[in-house]
């Protein structure tokens, strides 16, 4: 049971839908937390109108009450107000793994996330899994090693950066950091846009923690999963191209 805490994309490609298509497609149960409404489609966000936290509050509570969640995915988060939420329903569900993905921008470039949101969240976090743009605004630092390394000083247990975003020479590396392990996976570098590839991979990642793996065979079989998934994605509109969550 992962309890996947994100925003709505009436479009279907990325946010709570992505988190449920990934999470069922590795054998697990999605209970679902919708933290915001989005106006957007599959190339841009243009308004976040977020719910209001004391909901969501109420929410958790009867969730955690009477589901044996094993594992929280959090994403667009949306307003300080529901990071201020967040906290409280970490407090909830204290001693399971908490796999946060630091959403700071939609797939078009529009800012739809505040680094200020994420910062309580980071110590309470067991992953982060930041694009190398992302790290570099969370930390401060200039290269994916010294990011990795300033974010684990704020207290997560490991941080998985992607560089799918500033890929080159036709890979795409992903490198997880963990009390002084570093880890690289490489991948062939798809053509295309996609959008909700960051939350395929963080909820996926959730899935396989709930289900008992260890933290890094969860996270390569996450990968593999959503590469397949780009592999076999679909342009339905005029903009970036959705994973096919369902059939890899």
């Amino acid at each position: 049971m992962v309890l996947c805490i994100s925003g709505h994309d009436p479009c279907g490609g990325a946010g709570i839908q992505a988190d449920i298509e990934a999470v069922a497609a590795q054998g697990a149960h999605a209970a679902t937390l919708i933290t915001c409404l989005t106006v957007q489609d599959s190339s841009n966000v243009y308004e976040v109108l977020p719910v209001q936290p004391a909901i969501l509050l109420r929410q958790a509570t009867r969730i955690a009450k009477d589901y044996p969640v094993a594992a929280i995915k959090i994403g667009l988060i949306g307003s300080a107000e529901t990071a201020n939420a967040l906290q409280q329903i970490r407090q909830l569900l204290p001693d399971i793994p908490l796999v946060l993905d630091t959403v700071l921008a939609s797939g078009g470039g529009q800012g739809i996330g505040a680094a200020a949101y994420l910062e309580p969240l980071i110590p309470l976090s067991t992953l982060l899994t930041p694009n190398r743009r992302e790290a570099r605004e969370l930390s401060g630092g200039n290269t994916p090693d010294a990011c990795g390394a300033k974010l684990l000083q704020k207290g997560c247990g490991a941080v998985l950066i992607t560089g799918a975003d500033e890929s080159s020479h036709g890979q795409v590396t992903n490198t997880l950091y963990r009390n002084g392990e570093t880890r690289h996976w490489q991948w062939p570098k798809l053509p295309g846009d996609y959008h909700g590839s960051g939350c395929t991979l963080a909820a996926a990642i959730a899935a396989q923690l709930a289900l008992g793996e260890p933290l890094t065979e969860a996270i390569a079989r996450a990968q593999a999963y959503t590469w397949e998934s780009l592999q076999q994605g679909f342009r339905p509109g005029s903009g970036q191209f959705i994973p096919d969550r369902i059939r890899p």
